[in-house]
C-alpha cells in the first residue's frame, strides 16, 4: 500500500490508460461514420468493420474501466492531498461520470457494430442510434472536463509544474467548448474540431500527471549515506 501511496502506480495506470485507449480507439476502431452519414455508408462501414469495431470498443472500455477510474480515484492519494476533500470527491464522480456515459454513448454504435450494419436494423433506427452516440460523446466532454479542471485543483495544491496544471485547464476549457458541438447539427465544423482537439489535450494532460508522479517519487527517494 505505502507504494500505491507514493504515486508510482498511479503513475503508470494513467500510461497503461493512453496505450490501451490508443490501441483500442485509434488502431482498432478507427473513424466510424459521423451523424447524419449516409445509411448505406453506415451499413458498408460496419458490415466490413464491426468485428474489429467491437474488439476496438473492449480494449478501449478496458482502459477506461481498469486504468483511467482508479487513476481518477486515486490521484488525491498519490499526490498526498488528504486536506483536498472537496476537490477529492469531485475528482472521483467526475472520472466515475466519464466512464459510466462513455459506456453508454459507445454502446448505441456496438448496437450496430453486433449487427454488422444488417439490413433488420432499419434505416431509422440506424439514423437515431447515430445521433444518440453524437450526443453521448459530447456529454463525456462535459464528465472530462470537470474530471480535468479538478486533477487539474489537486495539482496545483500538490506544487505540480505549472505547465501540466495549465494543460488541465486548457483541456477542461477545450472540452467544455467541444461538448456543445451538436448544437451546430453538422459532423464536422469548428466545434467538431474544437472536441478532437480536447479529447487529445486531455489525454497530453494525464500522460503529464503521470510523468510528474513517476518523476515525483524518483525525486523523493531519500539518499543512503555510505555504511562503512
Amino acid at each position: 500500500m505505502h507504494r500505491l501511496n507514493n504515486g508510482r502506480w498511479v503513475g503508470l495506470l494513467g500510461i497503461g490508460w493512453f496505450v490501451l485507449f490508443l490501441l483500442g480507439a485509434a488502431v482498432l476502431q478507427g473513424e466510424p461514420p459521423p451523424a447524419g452519414a449516409p445509411v448505406a455508408e453506415v451499413r458498408d462501414f460496419f458490415h466490413a468493420h464491426g468485428t474489429r469495431y467491437l474488439a476496438g470498443d473492449y480494449v478501449a472500455g478496458c482502459a477506461f474501466m481498469l486504468l483511467l477510474l482508479p487513476f481518477g480515484a486515486l490521484l488525491p492519494r498519490a499526490l498526498h492531498l488528504p486536506d483536498r476533500p472537496l476537490c477529492s470527491y469531485v475528482t472521483t464522480g467526475a472520472v466515475a461520470a466519464l466512464v459510466t456515459v462513455g459506456g453508454t454513448a459507445t454502446s448505441f454504435l456496438d448496437a450496430v457494430a453486433m449487427a454488422h450494419g444488417d439490413t433488420r436494423l432499419d434505416d431509422s433506427t440506424v439514423t437515431a442510434l447515430l445521433y444518440a452516440n453524437s450526443a453521448g460523446i459530447a456529454l463525456i466532454g462535459l464528465a472530462a472536463a470537470v474530471f480535468a479542471a479538478a486533477a487539474a485543483t489537486l495539482l496545483r495544491h500538490a506544487r505540480a509544474p505549472l505547465a501540466t496544471t495549465a494543460l488541465g485547464w486548457l483541456a477542461a476549457a477545450l472540452l467544455t467548448t467541444g461538448a456543445a458541438s451538436p448544437l451546430t447539427g453538422s459532423a464536422h465544423g469548428p466545434l467538431w474540431t474544437v472536441r478532437f482537439v480536447s479529447f487529445l489535450t486531455l489525454a497530453a494532460f494525464v500522460l503529464a500527471t503521470s510523468a510528474h508522479l513517476l518523476t515525483r517519487q524518483q525525486n523523493r527517494q531519500p539518499h543512503r549515506l555510505p555504511i562503512d
